[in-house]
């Protein structure tokens, strides 16, 4: 090890901890990419020469910019950095591999491999937690004396924001959360810049910088490390105590609808079962997500759902489900003729093409989500909808086109969404039922003038 030495709070924290994952971070400037610099090297693994470490970062820039700062914390090691991707090398035979997520399939690039120490950078970045959990699937070991461990840090925001939160932050801040039986554990080791009085001593300016942060989400998030809310959320407006209800018995005069997301593998099949009161107020009471299904077996699955007397109006559908062919590329199908909406309808599941314009589509959802203290939203999730309710608050903007949403996240509810609202906000409202006085005036004999008389 080099003369590094670590600061009290975080920093030692993280060094001492045994639990199989770990999390550090949540605000900048808490000196996360130090310790885990650090803690790649522990001497009890730097020396073992059987010793195999892996590093990951979302892009190949971010991994340059860690590189270059390993090169000067592990030169007193006598480290050598050599190939693409770099391979850090250590006079005792151990070695550090390193690599960034690319693609989706860059996940299972390690499957197979053994690495005693995982550390992964800015794990907000990763979209889905499935992926995350296929990337430390690697982090075992057959070698006594080097058990295997995994670092994560982060701030919070970026597409992984829910699951990051939800895996982490809401079951193990600064406790230990046993899972997998009781063989697994995770912490969560919250820092901030105040953990790190290099920045107060050498560039006080920075932390006046976060403090006078105008945009409050992003300063509570940078300064504090609030989890909580985040800049870049798409749906800024959502809020779990105004749009989450609790289930009731919707009457039988409302107009209900369903609408559809196709997806296989990694993507889900998404559905949501609506109901539309006389007042255009918009109610999601069921959903479906699932991964792996063919089209006939969703079918199945969604119509085994629906009850007989819902009388669903129709389902609006995704409308590429009409393409031929385009079931995706890691599903097989023997008749290729047919498209997925053929085999929806084949098995009794009618689709309506749905209106596939996203800004426009994610305009309508914000307008239907908007309330303020004089105006109450027009769209309600039952507390059921377990996935609904996890996966919207979580989607960001895309990068470089901001009214859209990040299609690396879990998007696939918010689309089948946008999809109804875009058929149903304007008319699909239940008419008011006729009282006896309106039949009786309709039944008078007169012009339209004199029955609007009447009915004034």
């Amino acid at each position: 090890m080099n003369a590094w030495e670590p600061n009290p709070g975080p920093q030692t924290q993280v060094l001492e901890r045994d639990e199989f994952e770990i999390l550090v971070g949540g605000a900048r400037g808490g000196g996360k990419t130090e310790v885990g610099l650090a803690w790649m090297v522990e001497p009890e693994y730097v020396s073992h020469p059987l010793y195999h470490g892996l590093v990951i970062r979302k892009n190949a820039v971010d991994l340059s910019d860690w590189i270059a700062r390993a090169e000067v914390f592990y030169s007193p090691n006598g480290a050598r950095i050599t190939g693409k991707p770099p391979l850090i090398r250590f006079p005792s035979g151990a070695f550090i591999r390193t690599g960034h997520l690319k693609d989706e399939h860059a996940y299972t690039a390690y499957q197979g491999h053994e690495y005693h120490k995982i550390l992964v950078e800015e794990l907000t970045q990763i979209p889905r937690e499935r992926d995350y959990e296929m990337l430390i699937s690697s982090a075992r070991s057959t070698v006594p004396g080097l058990p295997s461990q995994v670092l994560a840090t982060t701030n919070p925001g970026g597409v992984g924001h829910v699951w990051v939160k939800s895996r982490f932050v809401d079951v193990s801040r600064l406790k230990t959360y046993y899972y997998a039986g009781g063989k697994r554990s995770r912490i969560f080791i919250p820092a901030t810049v105040d953990d790190c009085p290099q920045i107060a001593e050498n560039d006080p300016g920075y932390i006046y910088f976060l403090d006078s942060i105008k945009d409050e989400k992003l300063r509570r998030a940078w300064r504090y490390g609030d989890w909580d809310t985040f800049s870049g959320q798409f749906f800024e407006m959502w809020s779990n105590e105004i749009h989450i209800v609790k289930p009731f018995l919707i009457p039988e005069q409302w107009n209900r609808w369903r609408g559809l997301d196709w997806g296989y593998f990694p993507g889900y099949g998404a559905v949501g079962w609506f109901a539309v009161d006389y007042e255009n107020n918009h109610y999601m009471y069921r959903e479906f997500y699932e991964q792996q299904n063919t089209p006939t077996r969703m079918a199945r699955k969604v119509l085994s759902l629906t009850y007989q007397k819902e009388n669903i109006i129709t389902t609006i559908a995704d409308p590429q489900i009409w393409a031929r062919s385009q079931y995706g590329r890691n599903y097989k199908e023997d008749d290729t003729t047919e498209s997925i909406a053929d085999i929806f309808t084949r098995e009794g599941l009618y689709c309506q093409k749905g209106n596939n314009n996203r800004v426009s589509g994610w305009a309508k959802m914000r307008d239907m989500l908007y309330w303020d203290r004089n105006l109450k939203p027009k769209l309600y999730i039952f507390d059921n909808c377990k996935n609904t309710i996890r996966t919207i608050p979580g989607l960001v903007h895309d990068d470089t086109r901001l009214e859209d949403v990040d299609t690396d996240g879990e998007d696939h509810l918010a689309d089948l969404i946008r999809y109804v609202l875009m058929h149903t906000a304007e008319s699909g409202k239940t008419p008011l039922p006729e009282t006896e006085i309106s039949k009786f005036i309709d039944s008078l004999p007169g012009s339209e003038e004199d029955m609007q008389e009447w009915k004034d």
